[in-house]
C-alpha cells in the first residue's frame, strides 16, 4: 500500500492557503500591470488626438488670419477659406466643385467639428451636423466634453488673430473638436481582451501556484516524516534499555536476599550499564538539539585543528591498540586554524575516529591527513574496513542508523555518532563527505573554512 501523508487534511489545507496566497499576490501584480499598460496605451492615443487637433487648429489659424477683417462681419471671408463651414443664420451649402471638396479636408464633418467664435463668444460659423458641448468663452486649450453614453468629444480651442491690427490682437476663437468614439471603443475592446487574458492567466497561475506550493511544502512534509521517524526511533531506543532494567530488577527483586554478593554485584553492574547507556543516549539527543542552532559568537574562537586532531589521536590510541588497529598520520599541516568551538570540533573528530576503529578489522590501519586547499581545511580519515554499499552511503548520517546494529549495540553505540559529526561540521560552516568502495575501506572528509 502507498505511504499516506501525515495529517493529510492539515497539509492539504496548508497547501491550499499557500497556493491561494501566491495566486492572490501574482494576480494582483498581473492585474495592476495590465491596468497600467492599458491606461498608458489609451493616454498615448488620446495624446496623439490632442496633438492632431492642436496641429489642425494652428494650420487653420494661419489660413484664416489674413482674411479676418479688423471690424465687421467675417462670415463670407471664413466661408471662402473654409467652404465646409456654415455661417450663422445661413443655410449650409455643400462645396460646389472638386477643388472646394479637397479644400475642406481639415474641416471634414465626419472626422472633425469646427466652430468660429467672436471675441465675446458669439457663434460666427460652424461645421454642419450635431456639435459637441460648447466651451466657456475665453477658455483655451484641451477640453473633454460629453460622456461615454452620449459620446465623448475632445475639443481644442485657440485664439484667432487678424493681420490688420498691429501685434497679436485677439479677434475671436477657433474650436476644433473630434469624437472620441473610436478611442472609447478601443478601450472597451482592451477591457474585454485584457480580462479574457487575465482570466486565462489566472487559471494557469492557479495550477502553477498549486504545483509550486507542493514543491515548497515538500521539505516540510519530509521534515515532518523525519521527525516522526526520529520520535519513533527515540522511543524504541529508550524502550530497550528501560525494558532490560525493569526485567532485571523484576527478576532480582524477589530473590535478592538469597543471592550471593557476587551475583548481586553482577546484577548491579548490568543495571549500571543500562543506566549509563540511557544517560549517553539522552546526552547525545540533547547535544543534537543544541547543534541545530547557530553557534553563539561568544563561543567562537580561533582553534588549531592540528592540535585538536593530535589530542584526539592520542586519546583514541588506547582504543585502537585494544582493537589491534594502527593510527597513522599522513599528510599534515600546522596549525590549520579554523573559527569555532574547540570542544565541539574535538567531539567531531572523536566520533569519526571511533567509527573508523569500530569498522576496521584486526590488523587494520587508519590514516588521518590534514591539508589546506584554497580557503578550506580538509581533514580526511581513511580506514581499512569493509566499506559502505552505495545504496547506504546517504543513510549513514541519519540518526539511529547502524549498518551493523549488533556490533554497535555491543560496543555501546547509540547510532548518533555520524549525525552529531555532520551537525557539528555544518554548524561550523563546513560539511562531511564519504567515499567508499565495498572491500576497500571508507574515507570520511571534513571541510571547514580557514580562519587565516
Amino acid at each position: 500500500m502507498p505511504e499516506r501523508s501525515p495529517v493529510p487534511g492539515l497539509l492539504w489545507r496548508a497547501r491550499l492557503r499557500l497556493a491561494g496566497l501566491s495566486l492572490l499576490v501574482m494576480g494582483s501584480l498581473l492585474y495592476g500591470a495590465g491596468w497600467a499598460m492599458g491606461r498608458l496605451l489609451l493616454q498615448t492615443k488620446q495624446g496623439a488626438i490632442q496633438r492632431e487637433l492642436e496641429a489642425i487648429a494652428g494650420t487653420l489659424h494661419d489660413s484664416l488670419r489674413p482674411s479676418l477683417p479688423e471690424y465687421g462681419p467675417a462670415s463670407l471671408n471664413i466661408a471662402a477659406v473654409l467652404p465646409g463651414l456654415c455661417p450663422v443664420r445661413e443655410p449650409c451649402r455643400p462645396p460646389a466643385d472638386l477643388i472646394h471638396r479637397h479644400g475642406i479636408s481639415a474641416s471634414d464633418p465626419d472626422r472633425f467639428k469646427l466652430r468660429v467664435l467672436d471675441l465675446h463668444g458669439g457663434l460666427i460659423a460652424r461645421s454642419p451636423g450635431t456639435l459637441p458641448l460648447e466651451t466657456t468663452p475665453g477658455q483655451t486649450g484641451w477640453v473633454l466634453a460629453g460622456d461615454r453614453a452620449a459620446g465623448r468629444w475632445g475639443t481644442y480651442t485657440i485664439h484667432l488673430h487678424h493681420a490688420q491690427a498691429p501685434g497679436e490682437a485677439i479677434w475671436g476663437y477657433l474650436q476644433v473638436s473630434r469624437s472620441l468614439a473610436e478611442l472609447d471603443a478601443e478601450a472597451d475592446r482592451l477591457w474585454l481582451l485584457g480580462h479574457a487574458v487575465f482570466s486565462l492567466a489566472m487559471l494557469v497561475m492557479a495550477l502553477a501556484s498549486w504545483w509550486l506550493a507542493g514543491l515548497a511544502m515538500a521539505p516540510l512534509v519530509e521534515a515532518y516524516r523525519r521527525q516522526e521517524q526520529f520520535s519513533a526511533d527515540v522511543a524504541h531506543e529508550l524502550r530497550t534499555p528501560l525494558a532490560n532494567l525493569l526485567a532485571l530488577v523484576e527478576v532480582e527483586r524477589s530473590t535478592i536476599a538469597e543471592l550471593p554478593p557476587s551475583r548481586i554485584a553482577k546484577s548491579l553492574d548490568r543495571v549500571l550499564g543500562q543506566g549509563r547507556r540511557l544517560q549517553q543516549l539522552i546526552a547525545d539527543l540533547l547535544l543534537l538539539a543544541n547543534l541545530e542552532r547557530p553557534i553563539p559568537q561568544s563561543q567562537k574562537q580561533v582553534c588549531s585543528l592540528a592540535e585538536i586532531s593530535a589530542d584526539v589521536l592520542e586519546e583514541c590510541g588506547e582504543a585502537a591498540a585494544a582493537a589491534q588497529v594502527s593510527l597513522e598520520q599522513n599528510r599534515w599541516i600546522t596549525p590549520a586554524r579554523v573559527h569555532g568551538n574547540e570542544a565541539e570540533l574535538g567531539r567531531l573528530l572523536i566520533n569519526l575516529v571511533s567509527n573508523a576503529i569500530q569498522h576496521s578489522p584486526v590488523g587494520g590501519r587508519i590514516e588521518v591527513s590534514l591539508e589546506q586547499r584554497g580557503r578550506e581545511i580538509k581533514l580526511s580519515i581513511h580506514d581499512s574496513g569493509p566499506g559502505i554499499p552505495a545504496a547506504q552511503r546517504q543513510r549513514i548520517f541519519d540518526r539511529f542508523t547502524r549498518l551493523d546494529p549488533a556490533r554497535s549495540r555491543s560496543q555501546g553505540g547509540t547510532g548518533l555518532g555520524l549525525a552529531i559529526a555532520q551537525a557539528i561540521a555544518r554548524r561550523h560552516g563546513g560539511g562531511i563527505s564519504v567515499q567508499s568502495k565495498p572491500g576497500a575501506g571508507s574515507c570520511f572528509c571534513v571541510t571547514l573554512p580557514c580562519a587565516d
